[in-house]
């Protein structure tokens, strides 16, 4: 009889043990089937997780900023002196010209080689920095500084550049024009001329700007000039002595004033060099 009542007792002690291990199971389960939006702990996690990604973009930017800031400004020191070289290059070639003239040619290898250095130096940094913070003024400066170390290839990929990113009328029609003369020296007049003509059809890329007449038919003239001498440097004088033409005949509908001196007296002086020449030619 005890020991039926103790068996029994055992039994109900087993039941009691089963029945928590099915409620602990029970409430794990149920723990398991909870979203993770709804887990406390969870949530928390994913916060602390996004905060991070946040705080880490966040310092990413405002060092990139600060990147292209500090470029941007050793651009711009780097163009000022590129600038000043070929004023420095002329004054002391007056400064010396009487004296040994092989002074005057180590100035020139000086200058040249620095030249070299912050064209280099620009381009550089150009290629580095996002599009939209590089001008086309930039652009075109350092293909000109380029074109002076006889980069050609470097120089013309530049003007390209600046010709396609350009949004005022100053800055395409030079690229055009050095892009044109960079083009006859090297052998391709044929792709020259387009450039010229692109040139000469500029106003019609800014037909929403209004130009004076004096602004249109000064920027053909030199337009007109400039692609003269290119023709003169590959032998075609009755191409060159056209565009002299053209030139003069754009200036013939201006009204007298300094802008228009300087204009007869830079059309006559290209007349004076192509037909000299053309004489020693002969």
């Amino acid at each position: 009889m005890e020991q039926n009542v103790q068996n029994a007792g055992n039994q109900s002690v087993d039941l009691l043990l089963l029945q928590k291990e099915v409620e602990t199971l029970k409430s794990a389960m149920q723990g398991e089937r909870t979203p993770w939006y709804r887990n406390i702990s969870t949530v928390l996690s994913v916060i602390a997780m996004l905060f991070s990604f946040g705080t880490t973009f966040v310092s990413y930017k405002r060092t990139e900023s600060q990147d292209i800031q500090n470029a941007r400004v050793e651009l711009r020191g780097l163009l000022q002196r590129l600038s000043a070289l070929p004023r420095e290059n002329i004054e002391m070639t007056r400064k010396y010209e009487n004296t040994d003239p092989s002074v005057v040619a180590s100035i020139g290898s000086f200058i040249n080689q620095e030249n070299t250095l912050l064209a280099r130096q620009a381009s550089e940094i150009a290629h580095k920095l996002p599009p939209q913070y590089v001008s086309a003024t930039e652009y075109y400066a350092i293909g000109v500084a380029l074109q002076n170390a006889y980069d050609v290839i470097g120089a013309k990929e530049l003007f390209t550049t600046a010709i396609d990113v350009s949004t005022n009328l100053n800055d395409r029609v030079g690229a055009l024009r050095s892009r044109a003369n960079l083009l006859f020296i090297t052998g391709q007049p044929d792709a020259g001329r387009v450039d010229y003509q692109r040139a000469l059809n500029v106003f019609s890329d800014f037909s929403n700007a209004s130009y004076n007449e004096y602004t249109k038919k000064s920027t053909h003239i030199w337009t007109e000039l400039a692609w003269a001498y290119s023709e003169a440097s590959i032998g075609s004088r009755d191409a060159a002595f056209q565009h002299v033409q053209n030139a003069e005949h754009h200036l013939s509908g201006l009204p007298d004033g300094p802008g228009v001196q300087q204009l007869k007296n830079q059309i006559s002086q290209a007349k004076n060099i192509l037909l000299n020449v053309n004489g020693q030619q002969r």
